[in-house]
Parts: structure tokens; sequence; C-alpha cells
């Protein structure tokens, strides 16, 4: 009697096409780089960044503000800055300033609100929102934004 070959090998799979071979693959990548996006963003490692630090040289971080993007300032005759403050901003309070503008048939009220120090939104004072504020003469703006008004001509 003849036995029969015991086959303990696994069974050969059908070959894949390219295309679901391809597909695999990219899923593969995909996988490897969301998993090493989150393995090394350091999210948990790094120091939370404290949002209410007082501006330092808050008038020159202003000046060079501006420089960039007047926001329709030039032609500015006399301005007046406050100090910034911790002012409420819903339930949190950040550091603002408060920019009081006039040109020649024109006048603004600004509001400048840092976030860690910076300047992070440069806005329409709205409400009382700078009411109390304590301005204090700004030439320095004054004589920046003339100068840019006169570059451009």
């Amino acid at each position: 009697m003849r036995s029969r070959p015991v086959h303990n090998a696994m069974p050969t799979p059908p070959a894949e096409t390219s295309g679901l071979r391809r597909v695999r693959i990219m899923a593969a990548f995909a996988a490897l780089a969301v998993a090493g996006c989150t393995s090394f963003s350091g999210g948990a490692d790094q120091p939370a960044v404290n949002p209410n630090i007082a501006p330092a040289n808050y008038k020159a971080a202003i000046m060079a503000f501006l420089q960039n993007d007047p926001y329709a300032l030039v032609g500015l005759r006399e301005a007046a800055l406050s100090p910034p403050a911790l002012m409420p901003f819903g339930t949190e309070s950040r550091y603002a300033a408060c920019l009081r503008a006039q040109g020649p048939d024109w006048k603004k009220e600004k509001m400048i609100i840092f976030y860690a120090g910076e300047i992070n939104q440069f806005v329409d004072a709205t409400g009382d929102a700078c009411a109390k504020a304590a301005y204090q003469p700004f030439p320095e703006i004054v004589a920046v934004l003339n100068q840019l008004a006169g570059k451009k001509k």
C-alpha cells in the first residue's frame, strides 16, 4: 500500500493584483505616517505656554507690527496708547493695550491683544473695552506711519 505524502505547508494565497498590492502598501505607509506623527509630536513633554506673560517693550512691538500692515492708519495726526493691562475676555484674562488714533477726518480706537507676550490680535475696540484705559501720547507711531505714507508715493 502506498502512503500519501503529508502536506504540512500552508496553502499558497492567490496572487494579488497589482492594484490591490498598491492599496495595501499605501495603507501601510499611511499607518506609519500617523504613528510617526503621534509619537514624535511631544505634546505632553512640552511645557505649557503661559498666555499671560506681560509684553516686554510693547511700544516697539506695536510699531513693528503696524509697519508691516498699517491698518488704514496712514495719515495719522495724533495717537495715544495705554500700557498693557490684564483685561477679561470671556472666562479668561489677557494683556491688552488700547490705541486711540486720529486722522484728518477720522477717529479710531483699536485694541491690541497679547498672548504669551506677543501681539495676537489688532482689532476695533468695542463697547467699553477701552473706557478706563490710561492713554499716554504716542508720537513715535505718528512719525513711523507718516514716514510709510511718504515712501508709498
